[in-house]
């Protein structure tokens, strides 16, 4: 099947805070999957089992993106595929809406940023393999996991990778990870119940050993796009509550507890 190609520009309502998105996706970059320069973001991607890739340049002054899709998909930009990049992204946030109600909840002073957006994985198991190989270690062991899982298991798309999928790691024993026997045995646990279910919610997977309500919420947060999510337990937000003596009241950070993470994780 050929590629095709497609152009098509993405709009959102401003304000976008494209330097923090970048920051964060810089840091957990996936090299092969993923490519990042100063003003675009860009990753392979599968959709129906089909792959291709996409790369999205940002233009501040339309408060748009130009994106440039190539997929063995036909038609090449199927409405799924198309709101799969704006989740991506986080195109449709109500910046102004949210940023509202969390400086006006929250004491968060001149610290406040406007505009932080939430990057997202492709999909929720691409998340759920993060979250995983993200438990109880730091950014950047993370991501050197990610990165080591995709050089050993994801397929070869043209120049670049593609994100492994559940039937690729289901049953694997990842000896080339460097990591704690018992997180190799709760990836494969994943992968298997992801191949075996993959409609399964998120929530369906705290029955797998070694999987946590943290790696459920991470997943939901950066797999599913879902808005409220606040990550009580994640050790950064804990240190950045302490650091700002805030006493978070879950009745009051509805329905933006994931932009509340997120404003946590980048206060400096």
């Amino acid at each position: 099947m050929a590629i095709t190609t497609r152009e098509l520009t993405l709009d959102y309502t401003p304000p976008y805070d494209w330097e923090r998105v970048r920051t964060f996706i810089k840091k957990r970059l996936i090299v092969g999957v993923e490519w990042l320069d100063e003003c675009s973001y860009g990753r392979t991607l599968t959709t129906g089992g089909i792959p291709g890739r996409f790369t999205a340049t940002h233009r501040p002054r339309e408060n748009t993106f130009h994106v440039h899709i190539e997929t063995k998909i036909h038609p090449p930009c199927p409405d799924d595929l198309v709101a799969n990049i704006r989740r991506v992204l986080d195109l449709d946030a109500n910046s102004a809406a949210i940023d509202e109600h969390l400086r006006s909840t929250y004491r968060f002073a001149n610290r406040f940023i406007p505009g932080l957006r939430i990057p997202r994985c492709w999909d929720v198991f691409e998340a759920g393999v993060r979250a995983v190989l993200g438990q109880q270690v730091s950014v950047s062991a993370a991501t050197h996991l990610t990165r080591e899982l995709v050089q050993h298991y994801g397929a070869r798309y043209r120049n670049a990778r593609l994100f492994p999928s559940p039937d690729q790691l289901s049953g694997q024993l990842f000896d080339e990870l460097r990591m704690p026997h018992q997180r190799k045995a709760t990836l494969a646990r994943l992968a298997a119940f992801c191949l075996d279910q993959p409609q399964a919610r998120p929530e369906q997977w705290l029955k797998l050993k070694g999987i946590g309500p943290w790696t459920i919420d991470y997943a939901r947060l950066r797999g599913e796009g879902a808005a409220d999510i606040f990550l009580s337990g994640d050790l950064g937000v804990k240190r950045k509550l302490a650091a700002l003596g805030l006493n978070i009241d879950p009745t009051l950070r509805h329905p933006w507890g994931s932009y509340l993470t997120f404003q946590l994780w980048h206060l400096e």
